[in-house]
């Protein structure tokens, strides 16, 4: 189900458990779909917060390739999700959680809002040892266990663009 972040404090007065996966999920492949399975896995309600399309564009310029309404919608559709939220990116970041760096302080702009409205369980994230130590005070600020995943990344959005690229050049030139 589709919720709003006003709708996660009820979400956390329902469930025992809450895990809660991140991500952009910029067309849709396998290594997402095993990535939510994994979470789920943790046990509990699956919350999923999906980055709205300005935050996609901080990762990387041209993206996302898939707009966020269709990108939350499909996540919506996955089996093992309970909830998926859209985050959007706050200008103003009103946060006590100390930053070293933009890329920190861009994380704290989008993610702190759902920490503070959903109060999860555990985060299933990915492995960014830039982000770790503000992730760390995140951690310890909302009580939060945090789950790094195991990325085999045989496949990925940026792969999967970079071969579209190359086979389009290879074929028109």
């Amino acid at each position: 189900m589709i919720v709003t972040l006003s709708d996660l404090k009820t979400i956390r007065k329902n469930s025992n458990k809450i895990v809660l996966a991140l991500g952009t999920f910029d067309l849709f492949h396998y290594e997402h779909l095993r990535y939510l399975q994994s979470a789920k896995e943790l046990g509990g309600t699956l919350v999923v917060a999906v980055k709205d399309n300005q935050c996609a564009k901080l990762k990387n310029p041209t993206r996302p390739v898939i707009d966020e309404d269709q990108r939350i919608r499909i996540i919506d559709n996955i089996k093992c999700v309970d909830y998926s939220v859209l985050l959007n990116y706050d200008e103003v970041l009103d946060s006590d959680i100390e930053y070293e760096d933009q890329n920190q302080q861009d994380w704290l702009r989008i993610f702190e809002k759902v920490f503070k409205e959903l109060r999860p369980d555990v985060l299933y994230y990915e492995i960014k040892p830039e982000l770790q130590s503000v992730r760390d005070r995140v951690f310890k600020k909302y009580d939060v266990i945090g789950i790094p995943r195991e990325r085999t990344a045989i496949v990925s959005t940026t792969k999967i663009v970079n071969k579209i690229i190359d086979d389009y050049k290879k074929n028109n030139q």
